[in-house]
């Protein structure tokens, strides 16, 4: 941003404003002079003025602390990113502002955070890893607002994090679980995770309307903010609303969940009911816990590796991946913002070689068979 503007206000009669940051409500704080004289003349003395207020005192903000911005920077975006978001920030903030306390924000150098974020150690990577990167997203947004003229993190290294390699299931081990999960209430929900890759929270936030028994399809177009139960009015992303393919025996348990709904309400219209809904309200989504619970208790009973429902999605893509599916189609399939994505994540997969569809039904029925 321009620090230093000349506007002509008469005949040889000049204001010049030099931009000084921002005060601690976010206001712009400029630093005014008239001057009499040629426009060249004017320009020369707000190059001088630019230079002698920086020698002098500085931008307003240099009385504003790291930890006094940060709180600032929170309030100022907590209605532009998703709850779920703003969460995370919150939380890293919390961890950042003991150590960042008294941290002059003008002059803020790369080494000042480096030295500060220390005392972040006994912390997981994960989680260092992430304070780090919401540093950054910050005091990029403060060089946005004009509060610092260089972002103070571009030399910021934050601490390497070693790939955890993805857990997945194999497709003889996830017709094993699916097998399994008929034992229990809830096992159409993780059938849906498996089958179509589907988030948590795009299953749970699945409606009547969604469900096409004709052609035999999905359609993922909302989420479930999970910590208050409630739809959010968004996907994740826009690659996040898809259309998705069912097998017909996914169809068919849908079907049985339709018709029990369909003789608890009677005549009523389900079309913007849940799919999954709480015992006592169909207009709430069953809690993420007790389906994870529930997932917990299948892959014991099945004598299966202890994996998250997430690990469920993966295995999914991987299973596709694996297939020899093109990424494109996956990435579509799964909702990723891009083929990119899918090949970073899914990478461990090309290449095996597998049929899934065939390995799939071939294992299901073996331990049909079993039973």
């Amino acid at each position: 941003m321009q620090m230093a503007q000349v506007k002509r206000r008469g005949v040889n009669k000049y204001q010049i404003s030099v931009y000084l940051g921002r005060d601690e409500n976010g206001k712009r704080i400029f630093h005014y002079e008239t001057f009499h004289g040629t426009k060249t003349q004017a320009q020369y003395r707000a190059a001088e003025l630019e230079v002698e207020m920086k020698r002098r005192t500085g931008p307003r903000n240099a009385a504003m602390m790291v930890d006094e911005y940060l709180h600032f920077w929170l309030k100022r975006i907590q209605n532009s990113v998703d709850e779920g978001t703003y969460r995370t920030y919150t939380f890293h903030v919390k961890r950042l502002n003991p150590l960042v306390k008294n941290l002059p924000m003008y002059g803020v150098t790369a080494l000042d955070l480096q030295d500060r974020l220390s005392g972040l150690s006994g912390l997981k990577p994960k989680t260092v890893k992430g304070i780090y990167g919401t540093l950054k997203t910050a005091m990029r947004q403060a060089v946005a607002w004009g509060i610092l003229s260089i972002d103070p993190t571009v030399g910021l290294r934050a601490p390497r994090v070693p790939k955890a390699e993805k857990r997945v299931l194999e497709a003889r081990e996830l017709a094993t679980l699916l097998e399994a999960a008929k034992n229990y209430k809830h096992h159409v929900i993780i059938r849906i995770i498996a089958i179509t890759g589907m988030r948590l929270g795009e299953a749970l936030a699945l409606k009547w309307k969604d469900v096409d028994f004709g052609s035999g399809t999905v359609v993922v177009q909302r989420a479930v903010n999970t910590h208050k139960r409630e739809l959010k009015p968004e996907p994740k992303t826009q690659s996040s609303r898809r259309t998705i393919p069912l097998d017909e025996e996914t169809l068919m348990f849908l079907k049985d969940l339709k018709n029990q709904l369909q003789e608890r309400v009677g005549s009523k219209k389900i079309r913007e009911v849940l799919v999954f809904y709480a015992d006592h309200d169909i207009n709430i989504p069953v809690r993420d816990n007790t389906v994870r619970r529930t997932l917990r208790r299948v892959l014991k009973s099945a004598g299966l590796p202890n994996i998250t429902l997430h690990d469920l999605r993966h295995t999914a893509g991987s299973l596709l991946v694996a297939a020899g599916y093109p990424l494109p189609l996956v990435s579509s399939f799964l909702g990723h913002s891009s083929p990119a994505t899918t090949t970073a994540v899914y990478s461990h997969a090309i290449g095996r070689g597998i049929n899934v569809t065939d390995a799939l039904h071939g294992c299901q029925a073996d331990c049909r068979a079993d039973n």
